[in-house]
């Protein structure tokens, strides 16, 4: 790249990197804060808080990262056109290249990283996630027979255990499952034990019964069992370790394990489905966002209004592209069509905004749009002004009764 265009991909970057790691950072405590009381009821050591955040880490800043790049490359060409920076660019016969170029390097770089983790960071440290919160429910259990009290496993999720044996045993075991609506779930068993298979710590019940209850019509159904199995993170009935959500399992095992295999039985297609088509398409937005700010944000402009209007309608578009890519990847596995349109979206957005680069056809809002624009946000904040304080902004001299 040539010097201008350095300046451009490093100052790009800063700007970028310091988005992501904000917002990342954001949305990272939101997700923290629901495994909190998990974790310290459990008794878990402050490292364990750290690891648990590790492994939240790759998701959300695969989620974010196209929202950075935007933020960066809109702040760069921005802060470059105010300036005078641009202009002296294109004055010196500087093709639009020079500015296009680096941001779209960077885009690539990004599509690249968010490719890699998506088929292999993503999985692992879903994996490890589960891990650290299966340890914290199972050392939740020990520290319910220690306190002999209920104790909160997760959200309308309860456990009581009245005793342990001298050979370790649990006496006594009782727990309330609410967490779907639609059902109530009772568990009792006389005795039970944490034992550690291949994949994991599972509950084991022995000589007890399950109430299902049916929360629409009352039905009551009990099911005696002599041995049953609970996984102690999703606690679902399990017979060979834990229930992997499809999540958890690595791009390879989703497209080339045998059909035959438990996991496939355990799950809905139309899950499996749609985290494939996922994997293989969220790669893409950094390339949409990348070209989307580009056009609405490349060239010198004198106008700051109409500026600030072309940023804020390329943020429109760009969140409308996302949001329907949301849609599209939940809705994927369903349906053949919706799996195609999961790629049409962030392909087709690529291809018509370069191809209006290619075309110098930037975007150019004529002015009395922009005035009236201006004047419509305007009237817009003074009357939620008016509606949020009232009189207390009318003028000192403003005709109030005596």
């Amino acid at each position: 790249m040539k010097l201008l265009e350095r300046y451009i991909f490093r100052r790009t970057l800063v700007l970028s990197l310091l988005t992501l790691s904000a917002t990342t950072l954001m949305v990272l405590v939101t997700q923290v804060l629901l495994y909190v009381n998990l974790l310290t009821a459990s008794g878990q050591a402050l490292l364990t808080f750290f690891a648990l955040a590790g492994t939240l880490i790759p998701p959300m800043t695969n989620l974010v990262m196209p929202f950075a790049l935007y933020i960066g490359a809109s702040q760069t060409l921005n802060g470059m056109n105010s300036d005078s920076e641009l202009a002296v660019i294109e004055a010196a016969g500087g093709s639009r290249s020079i500015q296009t170029k680096p941001i779209i390097y960077l885009a690539i770089l990004m599509s690249l990283v968010s490719l890699g983790l998506s088929h292999f960071v993503e999985p692992w440290a879903q994996q490890n996630k589960r891990e650290i919160v299966t340890k914290a429910s199972a050392d939740l259990i020990r520290f319910a027979v220690q306190s002999g009290t209920f104790q909160e496993i997760g959200p309308n999720l309860y456990i009581q255990i009245a005793d342990q044996t001298a050979s370790g045993d649990f006496a006594g075991i009782f727990i309330a499952d609410s967490r779907k609506p639609e059902t109530d779930l009772v568990y009792y068993a006389k005795r039970g034990a944490i034992q550690r298979l291949p994949g994991g710590d599972v509950l084991v019940l022995a000589d007890g019964e399950v109430q299902r209850r049916n929360t629409a019509n009352n039905e009551l159904s009990v099911i005696s069992f002599e041995s049953y199995l609970l996984d102690l993170n999703q606690f679902g009935a399990t017979t060979t370790g834990r229930n992997y959500s499809p999540k958890e399992r690595s791009t390879a095992f989703l497209l080339f394990a045998p059909r035959t295999d438990d996991f496939f039985l355990r799950n809905e297609p139309d899950e499996i489905r749609s985290e494939i088509y996922r994997r293989f398409s969220d790669w893409l937005y950094p390339l949409v966002y990348g070209t989307i700010a580009i056009y609405f944000a490349v060239g010198a402009r004198s106008n700051r209004q109409e500026r600030l209007w072309s940023l804020t309608a390329g943020a429109g578009v760009a969140l409308a592209v996302r949001g329907m890519g949301f849609f599209l990847v939940n809705v994927s596995g369903t349906n053949p069509l919706y799996a195609f349109l999961n790629f049409a979206v962030p392909v087709g957005s690529v291809v018509v905004f370069s191809t209006l680069l290619f075309m110098d056809k930037s975007v150019r809002f004529p002015q009395s749009w922009v005035d009236r624009a201006s004047a419509l946000a305007a009237a817009i904040t003074r009357a939620w002004a008016n509606l949020r304080y009232g009189g207390a902004l009318q003028s000192p001299g403003g005709g109030g009764s005596q």
